[in-house]
């Protein structure tokens, strides 16, 4: 019996600077506030998990489960992807490395991929401070103005933000983020905003000043190549075997899609069918390794997020 496919339940989380947008594109349905994030894959027991719908498991526990559909070479499920919706910007943060994470946290860092779903807005990226006194300096003084770098951001834009690297995206934009199986951000700045307690929110300066990117004024938007196979148009945003490896797959009618690791594909536009499994938009498939060619019916936009295996 050949493998087989499998659903992926996201996991909703309310944010301060979130929107509606995500439930109104995708039909989810929370009695959150808001749906400002969503999880559509992720596998932190005890923290942010999915469900596998044909197997009643959460998705850390599928992984140990079923470990002959995934073959990955680390000891939890490797990666990644969530949706957010902006109505506001998300605070001024960073995510360190691993090493840094991990000593201090005791937990994995990240490093992020965004991929722009909709909106036209700005986003903070990088920073003007030449050295680390210049950026303490700054910040202590709270002169976030000559401090803060932006960038233009739209749909269909895409961006890697290495760890330490200091951002915030802007507001009224819809994304989908990838990285390695990982939730821990540090704040810097978040605008004086309150919880909905009345409590200021938590920041994390120092361990900011610690881990942030010096100097870093030249990270841009990547410039992306897309490429038609077996009547799919195939945009491939990250590769980086060991951390995440991240594409969008485009089809107007008919195509095939084949990939020797496992992945994940994520309907963010349109409604279709994968090999036999009807999917609409906002859905999330688990494919499991050496699956095979994969057909792809209907006019869709899906996005994939896989580890590949670093070369020995």
């Amino acid at each position: 019996m050949g493998k087989k496919l499998y659903h992926i339940l996201p996991v909703f989380n309310y944010r301060i600077w979130g929107g509606q947008e995500l439930s109104k594109r995708y039909g989810y349905q929370s009695d959150l506030p808001n749906i400002g994030e969503c999880y559509n894959v992720i596998a932190m027991k005890g923290h942010l998990d999915c469900d596998v719908e044909e197997t009643n498991e959460k998705l850390s526990d599928f992984f140990h489960t079923h470990y002959d559909l995934f073959q990955s070479d680390t000891p939890e499920m490797p990666v990644r992807a969530a949706m957010a919706n902006t109505v506001t910007p998300m605070s001024v943060q960073v995510h360190p490395d691993d090493a840094y994470a991990l000593s201090h946290d005791n937990r994995l860092g990240k490093p992020d991929g965004v991929y722009f779903i909709d909106g036209e807005s700005s986003m903070e990226l990088g920073h003007h401070a030449a050295s680390k006194e210049q950026f303490k300096d700054m910040v202590e003084r709270c002169d976030w103005d000559h401090l803060l770098r932006y960038i233009p951001v739209k749909k269909g834009d895409f961006v890697d933000v290495p760890y330490g690297t200091l951002h915030a995206f802007g507001k009224n934009i819809v994304l989908i983020e990838f990285s390695q199986n990982a939730d821990l951000t540090y704040r810097l700045y978040d605008y004086d905003r309150l919880e909905p307690d009345g409590s200021p929110r938590e920041l994390h300066v120092r361990k900011v000043l610690e881990c942030v990117n010096v100097p870093d004024d030249t990270i841009q938007l990547v410039d992306l190549h897309p490429y038609t196979a077996n009547g799919c148009t195939v945009t491939v945003f990250h590769s980086e075997p060991g951390v995440y490896s991240a594409g969008k797959i485009q089809v107007e009618k008919d195509g095939i899609y084949e990939r020797e690791e496992f992945y994940f594909l994520t309907v963010i536009e349109g409604d279709g069918v994968i090999q036999d499994m009807k999917v609409h938009a906002g859905e999330t498939i688990f494919v499991p390794c050496a699956y095979g060619p994969l057909s792809l019916k209907g006019a869709m936009e899906l996005t994939y997020v896989t580890y590949e295996k670093p070369k020995r």
